[in-house]
């Protein structure tokens, strides 16, 4: 299995909605045991073990919009199959602090999944959906994913990324249903 987090590279995009995905692998790394690290052109990925079983998480270092050529690269690099890659994203049209792991499913207008389809020629894979919507949206939607989140949100969020966390750890202790049944809301 390999579990992709999308976001931007560069410190300016660090603590955004859009980089949810970057901060989900940053705290799969904080519960897991690292084995290696790779360090590519396109990407960064590591070797983990976390519930017994090794798996590699990675980190693209294009843009979101030009994540595909990220994940083509670490799925060749890493011998992967679609159908073992998890992506890890946020979602505009999931309300903050809500999980919703899905499989099979167009891309949502999200630009980050659209260039992974687009790379792979395929949506065979698990997509891990993080709400990133606040109250009120009060500006153009790519503004408001390149925007920080709120200081009533971060505490909000912190807790999320913790339950995908755990969710990801229930798909390789258990199963991805069993994943989407505690963690879908």
């Amino acid at each position: 299995m390999i579990f992709v987090g999308l976001g931007n590279p560069g410190k300016e995009y660090l603590a955004t909605r859009h980089n949810v995905g970057f901060k989900v692998v940053e705290k799969i790394k904080e519960s897991a045991k690292i084995i290696e690290i790779y360090k590519k052109k396109y990407f960064t990925g590591w070797k983990i073990d976390m519930e017994g079983k090794e798996t590699i998480i990675v980190k693209p270092k294009t843009y979101m919009n030009e994540s595909g050529i990220a994940v083509k690269m670490a799925l060749d690099f890493f011998k992967a199959k679609v159908e073992n890659l998890y992506l890890i994203h946020d979602d505009l049209d999931i309300q903050l602090g809500k999980i919703k792991i899905i499989r099979d499913r167009g891309p949502g207008g999200h630009k980050g999944v659209i260039s992974v389809i687009e790379n792979l020629k395929n949506d065979n894979f698990v997509r891990i959906r993080v709400g990133i919507r606040g109250e009120k949206i009060e500006t153009n939607y790519i503004e408001y994913v390149l925007s920080p989140f709120l200081p009533e949100e971060k505490e909000i969020i912190e807790e999320t990324t913790k339950r995908v966390v755990a969710a990801i750890k229930e798909i390789l202790k258990s199963n991805l249903e069993k994943a989407m049944s505690l963690y879908n809301n």
